[in-house]
């Protein structure tokens, strides 16, 4: 009877499901540290698709805007696209399709050289879009709400 108790006593101190359990709980922090930085290189990718379209709108406004001859600015036609239209569809860098739905992607166009388009005047062009967090929107308190990423670029008229 004494033998029969040591053997019931040894059965329930096995390590069979020590593995999974030990898996398991190794897991869960790496599936966090993997949705953190998922959500950290899509930030850095959203910044530098809007540096980009922010250097671009201001090159376009710089370059394409003004009338060569007489320095005047053009008047936006199907020819030439506004700032906003050049930055933000097919027509010029098409911003729309790099960043996600949920971007919002807006392009705000500024300085004294949007109206004169003479040498020397200065153009600025300010990008903004929205963040949505994926991961770590419901785990970091403060990220419930998106966060505005932005670029200006200035630039002067030639």
């Amino acid at each position: 009877m004494l033998i029969r108790l040591r053997q019931l006593l040894r059965r329930g101190r096995g390590q069979e499901g020590a593995a999974a359990v030990e898996f398991v709980l190794c897991l869960i922090p790496l599936l966090l540290i993997v949705a953190g930085v998922v959500d950290y290189g899509e930030s850095w990718y959203m910044s530098s698709v809007i540096a980009t379209a922010s250097r671009e709108g201001a090159r376009y406004a710089t370059r394409y805007q003004t009338n060569p001859v007489t320095g005047t600015r053009l008047i936006p036609n199907a020819l030439n696209p506004s700032i906003e239209d050049y930055v933000l569809t097919a027509a010029g860098y098409n911003l729309t399709s790099l960043l996600p739905i949920t971007a919002a992607p807006a392009v705000t166009p500024g300085g004294a050289g949007l109206t004169t388009g003479t040498a020397g005047t200065i153009v600025s062009v300010r990008v903004t879009a929205l963040k949505y967090w994926l991961f770590l929107n419901n785990l970091i308190p403060g990220l419930s709400n998106p966060q505005v990423l932005a670029s200006t670029t200035t630039m002067a008229c030639e």
